[in-house]
């Protein structure tokens, strides 16, 4: 019950690091539209880039907690 407590909790903070990190992904490419205001596809655009942006922050995060466990594990198996 502890791990998949331990899953739930990891997988809350994934997504909540997910959104600044779309963000921050759609601010990085600096994207302007051709006039002053954007248009339909223009803001359908920039919302997939969002998601993209989003779900990129996701699949991160998680290879993060993958690493940080082998690294947990092998300083283990090498303490014994």
């Amino acid at each position: 019950m502890k791990t998949v407590a331990r899953e739930l909790m990891w997988l809350l903070i994934a997504l909540l690091l997910a959104i600044p990190i779309g963000y921050l992904f759609g601010t990085i490419l600096e994207l302007q539209p051709e006039s002053d205001t954007a248009t339909t596809i223009e803001a359908v655009f920039e919302m997939e880039l969002f998601i993209i942006g989003a779900i990129i922050g996701f699949v991160l995060t998680y290879v993060m907690r993958v690493f940080m466990w082998a690294i947990t594990k092998q300083l283990a198996n090498t303490k014994s």
